[in-house]
């Protein structure tokens, strides 16, 4: 392991400089990272077996991770983490757009944001001082739910469609209809008017319909003023570009290609929902999933009629009792 050799973390966990864990093979990149990051107190490893148990030990705020290393996988290495170490933010780096390993930086290793190789100095400098303060300031919440639990969930919580297309309509009537309150909306309007009248605590939408109508705007926009509301995106449309955009200013909790199999969307929808009731157990949490939407995301949103926008932002505040949350 390169870096400094630090006494065990004081008891109070939010006390002193940050604590960031940097993972990668390549000792030049490791070096770098050092340099950037010099006043922060660091740790790091060239052996991703090691991570795991670095993090838990020194009780680390930020976990950084390259994707393609030789012995494991970032994503592997970031899932373990999260079961071991679960308060600890996670950063993925890749100089490659391998749509695979960025599904599974959504589906296995929850990863906060995801950062293309080179990185700008000064970019990755303030996403990982801003993690650092969410992992301190934020309790960190699982998904798992009693059977009790689940129940009570189930019965007071929706979980909303979007999607034009019948055949997938019907589906997903099948596979979930029997264990959730389950709306359909083939629109954004529609789905607007779900989300007004009822809770919801799952988005279940496709990146785009039929008609070309391009959902993923909404989608930004409802996770940058309710980052309590999972979504769960099923799409055939994928490409690795969409979905880090989706992961960094969406914060999609799962995705999933079709065609739909029932398994993966039960354990997805059940897995969202044990968020959403978590988040509402802790809503202090709730900042481990916001986003900032970029430049770019911005000036395409001013394209959307003023009043989605509009009834997005003033969805009722009732999920977190008076007077809601915002972060």
């Amino acid at each position: 392991m390169l870096g400094q050799d630090f006494e065990m973390p004081a008891a109070d966990p939010n006390r002193g400089p940050l604590r960031v864990l940097f993972i990668d093979d390549e000792a030049r990149i490791l070096r770098a990272l050092k340099a950037l990051f010099r006043d922060l107190e660091v740790y790091f490893t060239t052996e991703p077996r090691e991570a795991p148990a670095l993090a838990l030990k020194h009780n680390v705020d930020v976990v950084v991770c390259d994707q393609r290393m030789p012995e494991m996988l970032g994503v592997d290495v970031l899932r373990e983490i999260r079961e071991q170490h679960p308060r600890a933010m996670r950063i993925l780096l890749t100089g490659y757009s391998d749509l695979k390993a960025v599904l599974g930086s959504v589906n296995e290793g929850e990863v906060y944001r995801f950062v293309n190789k080179p990185w700008i100095n000064a970019d990755l400098r303030a996403l990982v001082l801003e993690a650092g303060e969410i992992a301190r300031e934020s309790p960190a919440i699982g998904d798992q739910l009693s059977p009790n639990e689940q129940n009570t969930a189930r019965s007071q919580v929706g979980v909303l469609v979007i999607e034009d297309d019948t055949t997938v309509q019907q589906r997903l009537r099948e596979i979930l209809q029997p264990h959730y309150q389950v709306r359909f909306a083939s629109t954004a309007e529609r789905a607007l008017q779900v989300l007004e009248q009822h809770e919801t605590g799952v988005v279940i939408s496709e990146t785009a319909t039929n008609h070309g109508a391009d959902l993923t705007l909404m989608l930004k926009a409802l996770k940058q003023y309710h980052p309590h509301i999972a979504t769960v995106v099923i799409t055939e449309r994928a490409n690795a570009q969409t979905v880090i955009e989706l992961i960094n200013e969406g914060q999609v909790y799962r995705m999933l290609i079709k065609p739909v199999r029932m398994g993966s969307c039960r354990l997805s929808v059940d897995s969202a929902l044990g968020r959403y009731w978590k988040l509402k157990q802790q809503p202090k949490a709730v900042r481990r999933y916001g986003v900032t939407p970029s430049e770019e995301t911005v000036r395409a949103q001013t394209k959307l009629p003023n009043s989605l926008l509009s009834r997005i932002r003033s969805l009722p505040a009732r999920l977190f009792g008076v007077g809601g949350v915002r972060i």
